[in-house]
């Protein structure tokens, strides 16, 4: 079994601050896609453009629980659909006004080829989602 990537981040900022850097599509595009949508309820589809439209994935909403928790589908066009892998998304407070925001992203079985290049793009992004969320500046271009 190809291990999930498990990263975190603890962040100068409240949940309540941080978790809709993860849902508006507005501010997705701030720190991560290019281009984003996102229709915020369990259900909802979502759809994020990379590398200028070069990458494209697309999945539904499968836990939505402000502000505290985020769950993804993660399927690629042009490939099928059984290597979907899933994102899971949780914001813990911590003291002082402060957020963990912890990632895990499952489901590489099928595209053990995709995993390496995934868990680069998520250290460089969830460095991104800190510094927009503390106000600090960032350039979240990813360059694999």
């Amino acid at each position: 079994m190809t291990e999930p990537i498990v990263r975190s981040i603890d962040i100068a900022a409240p949940p309540e601050r941080v978790f809709p850097l993860l849902v508006e599509p507005e501010a997705l595009q701030r720190w991560w896609p290019d281009l984003a949508e996102l229709d915020p309820r369990e259900g909802g589809r979502f759809r994020m453009e990379f590398a200028g439209g070069e990458s494209v994935v697309t999945g539904e909403v499968t836990v939505f629980e402000p502000p505290r928790a985020l769950g993804l589908t993660w399927a690629w066009d042009g490939r099928p659909a059984e290597t979907a892998t899933r994102i899971d998304l949780t914001v813990t407070p911590l003291d002082g006004g402060r957020s963990r925001v912890e990632v895990v992203h499952s489901g590489w079985d099928r595209v053990p080829d995709l995993r390496p290049a995934h868990d680069a793009g998520w250290a460089h992004f969830l460095g991104s989602l800190a510094a927009l969320a503390e106000g600090r500046p960032f350039d979240k271009t990813f360059r694999p």
